[in-house]
């Protein structure tokens, strides 16, 4: 036998631990039940922004237009770039799920502290691209140039 196995387990410990999850739950229903959401807390402003289309032609072809002048920025091969194609099924998603125009433009924004940002103003859906990481941050930041320097 071991030298716990006579001792009981300690009642202050037991009830700092029932108090802990007790306290979590009741936070959590709190914040569920009164809205509350620190995703949409405030955005930094923007510094650089472009509404941008994205025009699908061809065989899986994807045209970048800057919504303002109807330019053709680039236009995305086939079976290439599938984080920006991810996003934009995803954006797609939101506007059926909405019922709104599918073929509103997005806006692509660098923002003050740095992140590139794409939001879609029918749905109110944003997406920070800064949280996929750099180089999927990048693929959608080539369409901002040029970009001008964030301190």
């Amino acid at each position: 036998m071991s030298e716990f196995h006579d001792r009981p387990f300690p009642r202050g410990v037991l009830i700092a631990v029932a108090s802990l999850i007790g306290f979590t739950i009741l936070a959590i229903a709190v914040a569920r039940l009164s809205g509350f959401d620190p995703s949409q807390g405030p955005r930094p402003a923007e510094v650089a922004g472009r509404d941008l289309l994205f025009i699908e032609i061809g065989q899986g072809e994807l045209a970048v237009h800057d919504a303002a002048s109807g330019s053709l920025l680039e236009t995305l091969p086939a079976g290439e770039d599938g984080f920006i194609r991810g996003v934009l099924r995803t954006l797609a998603r939101e506007r059926r799920i909405h019922d709104v125009e599918p073929d509103a433009p997005f806006r692509l924004s660098l923002r003050e502290d740095g992140h590139v940002t794409l939001e879609d103003r029918t749905t109110d859906f944003f997406v920070d691209l800064k949280a996929f990481g750099a180089t999927n941050e990048a693929a959608f930041g080539r369409f901002l140039s040029p970009l001008p320097a964030v301190q």
